[in-house]
């Protein structure tokens, strides 16, 4: 599976019939999904979703032909100027790229973060941002 992170643009979403347009153009391919994360920004609807990877070239061409924004996959900064290493975004974290140090301080590995961006919304002090 892989994540990619789509944007429905809000002129193209006018009512709840043209968000299950797009949903029914990813499960024409008849492929299992699971929507990660659902919210709405200045730019119109944020998805996060994990789609099976033999499928990502598929589906990326026939959302875009639909005027949907595609991006693999987020990724984040940690601002150790802001972060209080409270620990707050471990939990969400599914890949332990967000742990504590020995020292309790908060460590981040690129290398683990699948791009998920779950821990954007957990931060009190918004020391995690989208890059």
């Amino acid at each position: 599976m892989t994540i990619i992170n789509i944007t429905l643009p809000f002129g193209i979403i006018k009512d709840i019939s043209d968000y299950s347009r797009f949903i029914n153009e990813i499960l024409k391919y008849d492929i299992t999904l699971n929507i990660l994360k659902f919210s709405t920004g200045s730019n119109g609807i944020n998805l996060l979703i994990d789609i099976p990877e033999d499928k990502i070239k598929t589906i990326t061409e026939s959302l875009r032909k639909s005027n949907i924004i595609v991006n693999k996959k987020g990724r984040v900064f940690i601002d150790d100027e802001k972060c209080v290493d409270c620990g707050a975004c471990i939990s969400l974290c599914p890949t332990d790229a967000l742990h504590l140090d020995f020292e309790e301080r908060l460590e981040f590995s690129y290398e683990k973060c699948i791009g998920c961006l779950l821990c954007l919304d957990s931060c009190p002090r918004y020391a995690i941002e989208e890059m």
